[in-house]
């Protein structure tokens, strides 16, 4: 896995105090892991582990997203089962049971993690039980999310989930203004549709004011627009 100087430069115990599954453990909890945890850079698009991979730990994400997915039986496509963003944690199940990883995750944007190897962190669950009661928490979350994502590419149209993803990827405009690095290829990847028809929505709201394109960014400036096209309130154009 790749790292570098930016990666490096983490304040590392700060990232895991806000962390969904170390924000409220013990203070001994956090300086331990801090002291082992790998900072890892990855590009947008870029691998970070296939299905069937052994596994070396679990990931936590500092900023950007990372896609879920496993590929269908053909090949040519994939089946979107996440999208995992800042202060989340993933690669709980090969975590927990020392299998292989079970399903690819790829930078959906420029990513920066935390790599928690297996040896470093199951002691510190069996020593802090509590621990192991946000892993679960978390783990049933998840569930409930992949399920929803999966109802969403079922049920709902590419529109509404592109809508969704956008707004997802922009996080807090306070933070980041609602700009998402991220390109419409990676977009078609997490939408289901070829980079041609994102092209097409995204153009469309962009001459609604609705977004500003730039090579391999996009920036939402009317949240509330997507926002109805995301809960279905669907524009005829």
């Amino acid at each position: 896995m790749p790292s570098d100087k930016a990666a490096a430069a983490f304040d590392k115990r700060r990232v895991l105090t806000q962390h969904e599954l170390f924000r409220d453990a013990p203070q001994t909890v956090t300086e331990r892991l801090a002291v082992r945890a790998q900072p890892l850079t990855f590009r947008c698009g870029q691998r970070i582990f296939c299905r069937g991979d052994e596994s070396h730990g679990l990931l936590a994400v500092v900023s950007g997203h990372v896609r879920i997915s496993t590929p269908c039986p053909e090949g040519r496509s994939e089946l979107i089962m996440n999208l995992i963003g800042p202060n989340e944690v993933f690669g709980e199940i090969a975590l927990l049971d020392d299998g292989p990883r079970t399903a690819d995750a790829v930078a959906a944007t420029r990513c920066y993690l935390l790599l928690l190897e297996r040896r470093d962190l199951l002691p510190l669950v069996n020593d802090f039980p509590m621990l192991a009661i946000r892993l679960l928490a978390i783990l049933s979350g998840r569930l409930r999310r992949t399920s929803q994502q999966l109802s969403d590419h079922a049920f709902v149209c590419a529109e509404q989930r592109l809508a969704k993803t956008l707004l997802t990827l922009a996080g807090d405009p306070d933070r980041n203004g609602g700009r998402v690095l991220t390109t419409q290829r990676e977009l078609g990847h997490m939408v289901g549709l070829s980079r041609e028809g994102i092209n097409r929505h995204l153009s469309a709201w962009q001459r609604k004011g609705y977004v500003t394109l730039a090579p391999g960014a996009c920036t939402v400036f009317n949240r509330k627009a997507l926002q109805n096209i995301a809960s279905g309130f669907l524009e005829i154009s």
